[in-house]
């Protein structure tokens, strides 16, 4: 957002001003933050401290940079965990700062991160805890050319955007929170005109520091699954925990799903709570496209939120959310008991984002039409509903054949279509079930040939038939119907789940719908 020193400002100059191109001091020398300010971090500051960081306690935090800026700079990272050197399967936590470049007291959040956790490792129980039980990620300064442009001279020159000049014109920098490419370019708080504040860029993702960013969030996805699960951006000022969407003023948008956003304001107003903050919904300060915070929430479902930190000058550890650590496992387990039996086991997908499903996984399918696709699905109708035009959540489910047509059976399901799960490693404990939400419908000239099957393969390849359902000369019409199925036979083993959809039967009606599908906790 602003510097504190533009504070009551805020709306009005985002919204309206247009910032020209400043004359800058041509000399890197010249950067430092003017009197009053010095205990504040300089690109090079933040540089050697996490360098001495990372040096002084190998054990737990590894160092390394995510890419450059536009003028060069390494955008330095941090993982601190206790096997820091191994990719365990453990929730991974992000936090982020310096987005906007004279936001200073982001990238002072980042590092008092950094100490709190290192200094605070075998001390501290909680703090010990958070770290032998998660991996943190930390990138400090997401904008260091703009970082160091707003300061150079010894003064402040409310410098917000990144250094790369925009093509075609004599306008220096996009804002790297208008880049980001979920929603890019919407309407809202956001600019096409290359001298705005709130220039977006000429496209999604066309500064080094936005594609930085999204390389290293992909980075992060293990087995078609991203392994990142809560991230806090940090931002100043007015004392916010803001969570998505900030393209919409709808809080439930067809892209989220009720019970993410339920968690979503639970969490938020939780962090809230604990630091004296305002909670709301990105868009209720004013709407906003292209922003790390929908990225990360609508291309992989991470729980993200905004901090608008205070426009006092330090941040102290009451500000900082281990909370957001802490519900990495499950952030939906803040929604009760319930909840977090269903969906916080070793496995949950609610369909609503890529997450390494396979299509026809050995080649051998044959369907000619209705093949499974992740999809919207389209209503149908033939004696009634066969494909249903609503999933159970969200906009998204696997469907044979998301398409209308113009007939119920132009795009239904002839053949077999079949679709194969990531790697689940389920725990060694008794009561984990393989719960998922389906529909089954057919016509009247159905035959038992017309199946829908749940299947588990383990780690060998052997696949075995846990779920069945086959058709019949009846008509039955498309209904959300749930199914529960013990895997206590795989307890402790790998394996994948897969659904396999038939019509078989010649001529016949099939419409498979799949939804939510999850492993639950042992019981």
């Amino acid at each position: 957002m602003t510097n504190p020193t533009r504070a009551p400002r805020l709306i009005a100059f985002l919204a309206a001003t247009l910032a020209a191109t400043i004359a800058l001091p041509a000399s890197a020398a010249a950067s430092q933050f003017p009197p009053g300010y010095e205990g504040f971090h300089t690109y090079a500051e933040v540089a050697a401290d996490v360098a001495a960081t990372a040096a002084a306690h190998p054990d737990i935090v590894s160092r390394f940079s995510i890419g450059k800026s536009y003028q060069g700079r390494e955008l330095w990272a941090v993982k601190i965990s206790d096997n820091v050197a191994v990719d365990e399967n453990e929730p991974e936590v992000l936090y982020d700062g310096g987005t906007h470049s004279d936001e200073h007291m982001g990238v002072e959040m980042t590092l008092k991160i950094m100490h709190w956790l290192v200094n605070g490792y075998g001390v501290d129980p909680r703090i010990t805890n958070i770290v032998n039980k998660r991996e943190i990620w930390i990138v400090f300064l997401v904008n260091p050319d703009g970082a160091e442009a707003d300061i150079s001279g010894a003064r402040f020159h409310h410098w917000r955007k990144n250094r790369q000049p925009t093509p075609g014109t004599t306008a220096i920098g996009t804002d790297l929170n208008r880049n980001f490419g979920y929603r890019w370019g919407l309407e809202g708080n956001t600019s096409t005109n290359p001298r705005a504040i709130t220039y977006r860029g000429p496209r999604a993702f066309s500064a080094p520091e936005t594609r930085a960013m999204r390389d290293f969030l992909a980075s992060r996805v293990v087995n078609g699954r991203q392994q990142i699960r809560t991230a806090i951006t940090f931002h100043e000022y007015g004392r916010l925990v803001m969570w998505p969407y900030g393209y919409s003023y709808v809080d439930i948008p067809g892209d989220m799903t009720k019970a993410d956003h339920a968690a979503l304001v639970a969490i938020g107003r939780h962090m809230a709570a604990t630091n004296g903050y305002r909670p709301e919904q990105a868009s209720d300060l004013y709407l906003t496209s292209g922003t790390t915070r929908d990225y990360e929430y609508g291309m992989y479902r991470i729980f993200s939120y905004t901090f608008e930190l205070s426009n006092r000058d330090y941040p102290n550890q009451t500000w900082i959310s281990g909370e957001t650590a802490e519900r990495a496992d499950c952030p939906l387990g803040v929604l009760g008991l319930g909840a977090r039996v269903a969906r916080c086991g070793a496995f949950d997908d609610d369909l609503e984002v890529n997450r390494g499903w396979v299509v026809n996984p050995d080649g051998t399918d044959t369907s000619v039409s209705g093949r499974f696709a992740r999809a919207d699905p389209a209503g149908t109708l033939k004696n009634g509903p066969k494909q249903l035009g609503g999933v159970v959540s969200g906009s998204k489910a696997f469907v044979t054949g998301a398409a209308a047509g113009l007939s119920a059976t132009a795009n239904d399901l002839d053949g077999r279509t079949t679709i194969r799960s990531v790697p689940i490693a389920l725990p060694a404990a008794a009561g984990q079930k393989l719960m998922f939400r389906y529909v089954f419908a057919h016509g009247v000239s159905s035959t038992s040939a017309d199946r829908l099957a749940a299947i588990v393969e383990d780690a060998a390849g052997t696949q075995t038939t846990v779920f069945l359902r086959s058709g019949a000369p009846t008509d039955v019409d498309g209904v959300w119907r749930i199914a529960s199925v013990s895997l206590d036979r795989w307890a402790g083993t790998t394996i994948r789940i897969r659904f396999m959809a038939a019509d078989a039967a010649r001529d016949s009606l099939v419409e498979v719908e799949i939804d939510e599908v999850a492993v639950t906790q042992p019981s």
